[in-house]
């Protein structure tokens, strides 16, 4: 299994997050149900009870991948929407009025 979806797995898990995140790494509900099998069987995901969480070889997995994977810099939190920049630079006294049905609030 590739360390980086181990990581992402082992996190949603510890933080008892949504399949989103994994979701949005490009992995199908098919594939996120393979890994998280993978995982349990080597020890790293407990499932008992109908609770899914870390074992003690999890913690240490995902302790020994945050230094790799964890996310340090804040301004690497949020991506940018590539699609609602704006290309060409405008004048200064240019005013944008988005179309009505643009808004979303």
């Amino acid at each position: 299994m590739n360390e980086k979806i181990l990581y992402t797995l082992l996190s949603v898990v510890k933080n008892n997050g949504d399949a989103k995140k994994l979701i949005h790494e490009g992995l199908s509900y098919q594939q996120i149900a393979e890994y998280t099998g993978e995982a349990i069987n080597s020890g790293f995901i407990e499932y008992s009870d109908g609770v899914v969480q870390l074992a003690e070889k999890g913690e240490e997995k995902i302790a020994s991948l945050d230094y790799k994977f964890k996310i340090t810099d804040k301004n690497k939190w949020i991506k940018p929407k590539e699609k609602s920049k704006i290309k060409d630079k405008l004048p200064k006294d240019f005013i944008y009025l988005p179309h009505q049905n643009e808004l979303y609030f």
